[in-house]
């Protein structure tokens, strides 16, 4: 019998062109919105799909659906969407993403060391403004959460001349990480760095993991990057370390509600330095996904679910 698999993306075109001519057994069907879905959606056995925008009746209609590959890392925003089912495999697109995550880093550090907003402006006004910019050179980056991400991004840092410390669930050893802190010794380390970086998954056990303490504990000369996900950081707290001087700044690419309110004060803040959910993007996306996707269905297809990669566990 032959397997429907429905995908979605805005690079549609790309998917269809690589998978036809090597999966010709399925029935394939590339789509660039889950508004033209609908057609589909009752006959498909596999989502290849990002979910964000998804509405939740189109996983309740999908009464044949087994297995769903998400395009990225993060699948918490599954967890409303499959209250009904919990019969499906969830796959994630996890592994992918050190280069851009870990580039889009060190754009954040730049940006905030080298006083971008600050740049842009004079070059804006034809302001020749010359002055002192900080260098990344010596200084102690900690990262919250050693992922593959971290991995990618802790040898960035080292090439930069940085000290690097890990605040992991887990210690042990991390390949160019100076030193590893557990989660609860979490303060002690953020005492010491100049950058906190947040990468950690959000997860009930790290919302607002960066919290009051957190921002009490930090050097005033201090700045937060997050660009893993809003809810790990409390915004609000965040926000008064920023007013009152507490912490130096901030780099943000993820917010508790996106996207980010134009009314929110952490646009006009001047030590805050604003991208709009894009760490993880990439002019290469389609090719590093694929390496997930590929391997992915033929396991699928010619083994079953069992022996798929990325598996995300979900309540029985």
């Amino acid at each position: 019998m032959t397997t429907n698999v429905l995908l979605i993306s805005p690079e549609a075109e790309i998917y269809e062109e690589y998978l036809t001519p090597r999966f010709p057994e399925i029935n394939l069907t590339c789509l660039k919105h889950h508004d033209e879905a609908d057609p589909y959606i009752e006959d498909a056995e596999v989502f290849i799909i990002y979910g964000r925008n998804n509405p939740k009746r189109m996983f309740d209609d999908a009464k044949n659906l087994k297995w769903i590959q998400c395009f990225i890392s993060g699948t918490d925003h599954f967890d409303d969407l499959l209250t009904d089912r919990p019969d499906l495999w969830l796959t994630s697109g996890r592994g992918i993403h050190g280069p851009q995550m870990s580039e889009h880093v060190f754009f954040h550090m730049l940006s905030i060391y080298r006083q971008a907003r600050r740049v842009a402006r004079a070059q804006n006004e034809h302001n020749w403004d010359p002055f002192t910019p900080m260098v990344l050179n010596s200084r102690t980056v900690g990262i919250l959460g050693m992922g593959v991400i971290a991995e990618a991004l802790a040898a960035r840092c080292k090439a930069f001349g940085m000290t690097v410390h890990g605040i992991s669930k887990s210690v042990r050893d991390i390949p160019n990480v100076d030193k590893v802190f557990a989660r609860e010794d979490m303060l002690e380390c953020v005492a010491g760095v100049d950058i906190l970086v947040a990468l950690t998954p959000y997860e009930p056990d790290t919302h607002h993991i960066i919290s009051t303490d957190v921002f009490k504990a930090m050097k005033p000369t201090a700045h937060l990057v997050n660009i893993s996900r809003g809810g790990v950081v409390d915004e609000q707290a965040m926000i008064e370390a920023l007013r009152s001087g507490e912490i130096a700044g901030a780099g943000l690419d993820v917010f508790d509600n996106e996207p980010l309110e134009p009314e929110s004060p952490l646009w006009d803040m001047e030590n805050v330095f604003i991208t709009t959910w894009w760490g993880g993007r990439s002019d290469q996306y389609p090719q590093q996904i694929l390496t997930v996707i590929e391997p992915n269905l033929r396991a699928y297809l010619d083994e079953g679910p069992e022996k798929l990669a990325n598996i995300v566990q979900r309540p029985a």
